[in-house]
């Protein structure tokens, strides 16, 4: 029986707690709208399906990085390397309280989505379709550009970043959002 029976489910900071215990990858999420690059540092990323390529997404659905990709039709996840904290703290911002220029360039790819021309690999998508998900959207990218490389990822666990191998046993610093 779960401490939680018969008061309803769990509390918001019950789930969170919970959440907090599933390490993830870190990503950062860009579309192309009019002349401007929205993106967004998300840890909410799957690969879906490979009959088609498939990724999905989840971002806030109030996000403006949520309409910029249905206007556009296209999306990119660019998976960071565990040197790429900054990158991530980054686009973990509000855009406009972004320090520019970026610690990281953007460049188009097949779809004309922004992919960041030095990280760990990339996904670039034609938009398929968008999934609402309680406070989320789930955006679901059919994938026609990839590139990967070697390293190891930066990885969010616990409210902190880190790194993965013998060389990475200590957390990073906490996320500044």
């Amino acid at each position: 029986m779960s401490p939680t029976t018969g008061r309803g489910g769990p509390t918001t900071a019950e789930y969170l707690d919970a959440a907090r215990t599933f390490p993830t990858g870190v990503t950062v999420v860009a579309t192309r709208y009019r002349d401007g690059t929205p993106a967004k540092t998300v840890s909410a990323f799957a690969s879906l399906s490979l009959d088609p390529l498939l990724i999905a997404v989840a971002i806030g659905r109030h996000s403006p990085l949520v309409w910029a990709a249905r206007a556009s039709g296209v999306l990119s996840v660019n998976v960071l390397r565990h040197d790429q904290q900054e990158v991530a703290d980054h686009y973990a911002r509000p855009e406009r309280d972004r320090p520019q220029p970026p610690p990281a360039g953007l460049v188009r790819e097949h779809t004309g989505a922004p992919v960041l021309d030095d990280c760990l690999s990339w996904f670039d998508c034609r938009l398929v379709t968008v999934v609402p998900g309680g406070d989320h959207s789930l955006l679901i990218g059919q994938v026609v550009g990839v590139r990967s490389g070697n390293g190891p990822p930066l990885v969010h666990h616990a409210g902190r970043y880190h790194g993965l191998g013998p060389a990475a046993q200590q957390p990073l610093l906490p996320h500044r959002v």
